[in-house]
C-alpha cells in the first residue's frame, strides 16, 4: 500500500512541476496528492488500529465473574 502511494505522489508531484503557474502546482499537488493520500493512510491507520484493538480483546483470558459467597 505505501509504494501506491509513493508513487502516486510521484506522478502528482510531476504533474505540479509542468504546471503554468506556482499557484496551479501547488493546489494540484494539494487535491491530487497530500489530501487523497493523507485519507488513504488514515483510512488504512484506522482499520489497523480496530484490528488490532479487537485482537487484543479476543486473546485476553476471560475474567472469572465474583461469586456471591454471603449465601
Amino acid at each position: 500500500m505505501h509504494i501506491i502511494a509513493i508513487a502516486w505522489l510521484y506522478v502528482v508531484v510531476m504533474i505540479a512541476a509542468v504546471s503554468d503557474s506556482i499557484l496551479k502546482g501547488v493546489v494540484r499537488l494539494l487535491f491530487l496528492g497530500v489530501l487523497p493520500v493523507g485519507l488513504m493512510m488514515w483510512m488504512s491507520m484506522r482499520r489497523h488500529r480496530n484490528r488490532m484493538e479487537r485482537d487484543a480483546e479476543q486473546s485476553a483470558p476471560a475474567r472469572p465473574e465474583p461469586s456471591d459467597s454471603s449465601q
